[in-house]
């Protein structure tokens, strides 16, 4: 059976594969920065300001170094192999200069990317993409990675980690807007040999 993910769940708000995919579309090409910047804010749960932090330092040995805020637990994580294709691609882009930072400005020397800049880049694309006026910040990337996640049979332990949230309850709220694992499971223990049938004589 196919299940459809919604959209919103409480309060929860995040984007559909389709949807994100539809986002990423609506970045054009030649926009390597931003294609950058929206692909690493997706693909690690980035807060706008944690992806402002990123510095060029962090990243060594196709792994990349996150700093989270919020209490969260800071930790180096891989980096995917389309990841790595726009960070070449931006790092050609932009040459050789001084500034510390991955994601820089155009304000001035030394300087990252500001978060509120990130939000207007982000509702730019995601206008142009027709995405839901009402998840038309950059936070709804941080909890459509999380669902997703769940969705590819992830633990909750290990989007926890992923995430760094320091408390599980945190990312309880995704599991309770997704059952395509849950599903999945059962289908698993209908073939188990190790679960009892109790059929009625």
């Amino acid at each position: 059976m196919h299940l459809v993910e919604p959209a919103t769940a409480g309060q929860l708000e995040y984007l559909s594969k389709i949807e994100v995919e539809r986002f990423f579309a609506a970045i054009p090409d030649a926009a390597a920065r931003d294609r950058l910047l929206f692909e690493a804010i997706y693909r690690y749960g980035l807060r706008r300001l944690e992806a402002a932090l990123i510095r060029r330092e962090h990243l060594s040995e196709g792994r990349i170094w996150i700093t989270r805020l919020k209490g969260g637990i800071s930790s180096e994580y891989p980096i995917h192999p389309n990841t790595r294709r726009l960070l070449w691609a931006y790092l050609n882009q932009r040459g050789a200069d001084e500034n510390p930072y991955l994601f820089v400005s155009r304000q001035g020397a030394d300087r990252p990317l500001s978060p509120s800049m990130i939000y207007h880049l982000f509702r730019r694309y995601a206008e142009a993409a027709q995405l839901p006026a009402d998840r038309r910040h950059p936070h709804v990337l941080r909890h459509s990675i999380a669902v997703h996640l769940m969705n590819a049979g992830w633990d909750v332990a290990d989007v926890q980690d992923w995430l760094g949230h320091r408390d599980i309850s945190s990312t309880m709220v995704y599991a309770a807007v997704t059952n395509k694992r849950r599903e999945a499971k059962y289908e698993e223990a209908l073939l188990s040999d190790e679960i009892a049938a109790n059929n009625a004589s």
